[in-house]
């Protein structure tokens, strides 16, 4: 088994994530062969392998590849892929149904009424259910409601020190499926913050080290051209973004940090952490570069690191700045792109394009 976990970083290292799992079914470690196609983006190929072999399916593909189902109109496809999610049977299930165009259909899913779920939320809004309320709010139809219900929940959770990214993707999973296009600014601006919030908190946590600027970048566009009222300061969001990113690159970080401690806009009991953080990463161990990509939760996706076209006609990162290298993926507007390793990791944690319309990303 220490043979073929070997071989099988080495042939992630190398952007090979079809024979790492081999090396891992060769062992007969069917999770790690799952785990190692799902951190590479290979979200059919770890479905298969996850239900030949009967392991659990990663959430995030089953919501991946659900909504590729749902955007070709195969509507049993995305309920069968749903009903396999830890959250299916109870949110994502219902919201599907509401989307469906094919009540009939929709019935066998969820059979309630919208007059049912309007009087369901009522009761949780009783309650003080919100994330039960949201739910039903978007399934009758009262979109603006379910959206002010939803943000005033979640802006004050992040105010609180215990939430937990469970607690908020319970509301979130509610509010993607709104038609964001088709509502108010407001709306769309306090959603999308929300959104990018989590998925860069979820990111941190994840070690998606890759996103943890974008993400953070995202958010801070979107709060300061729409002057939103977020509960959480913009130099907190600094902080977090230095500090996940301080074990791949302390220069950065400590740059960052260093900035905002000389900023006279740093609230003053924010002082004391930026101390603790600066102390902290001048404190650690030189960088050890393949250690820490090895530590990232990402894999390679295969063909990412090779270029495609002539470097005339590559492509620029719209998250990066940068050329892009392996596959692109042209976003809404159909004038910038992403890496389609980029857009497959980005839509793990925030379903919402980069470009912040409200257009989901879509990257499979």
């Amino acid at each position: 088994e220490s043979v073929a976990a070997n071989l099988a970083a080495r042939y992630a290292d190398l952007g090979e994530p079809l024979q790492a799992a081999m090396c891992f079914l060769a062992v007969s470690q069917g999770a790690l062969a799952v785990n190692a196609l799902t951190r590479a983006h290979e979200a059919a190929i770890a479905y298969v392998i996850a239900d030949t072999l009967g392991q659990t399916k990663d959430p995030v593909d089953l919501k991946l590849l659900a909504f590729c189902a749902e955007r070709e109109q195969r509507w049993q496809v995305a309920a069968d892929l749903l009903q396999q999610h830890p959250r299916g049977p109870t949110v994502l299930l219902p919201l599907l149904a509401a989307r469906c165009p094919q009540k009939e259909l929709s019935q066998s899913w969820s059979p309630w009424t919208p007059d049912q779920h309007r009087q369901a939320a009522q009761s949780a809004l009783d309650d003080a259910d919100f994330a039960t309320a949201v739910l039903n709010l978007v399934c009758c139809g009262d979109h603006a409601q379910a959206a002010e219900v939803g943000v005033t929940e979640l802006f004050a959770m992040f105010q609180r020190s215990d939430w937990t990214i469970e607690q908020a993707r319970d509301i979130l999973d509610s509010l993607e499926a709104l038609p964001l296009q088709d509502m108010e600014v407001k709306h769309i601006a306090n959603i999308l913050a929300s959104a990018s919030y989590v998925g860069l908190v979820e990111a941190r946590n994840l070690s998606y080290t890759s996103l943890i600027f974008p993400l953070a970048q995202t958010l801070r566009n979107i709060v300061t051209h729409q002057q939103l009222a977020f509960p959480v300061p913009m130099a907190s969001i600094t902080i977090l973004e230095a500090s996940a990113t301080a074990p791949s690159n302390p220069t950065h970080a400590l740059s960052q940090l260093t900035a905002l401690l000389n900023s006279p806009d740093l609230p003053p009991d924010l002082r004391p952490h930026v101390d603790q953080q600066i102390a902290a990463i001048q404190a650690q161990p030189p960088v050890d570069e393949g250690a820490a990509a090895r530590s990232s939760g990402l894999g390679k996706m295969a063909g990412e690191h090779l270029p495609t076209c002539y470097r005339k006609f590559a492509k620029t990162s719209v998250l990066s700045n940068r050329l892009i290298k392996g596959p692109a993926l042209e976003l809404e507007d159909q004038k910038f792109h992403v890496s389609l390793s980029d857009a497959l990791a980005w839509v793990r944690v925030n379903v919402f394009s980069p470009l912040n319309t409200g257009c989901k990303i879509a990257p499979i």
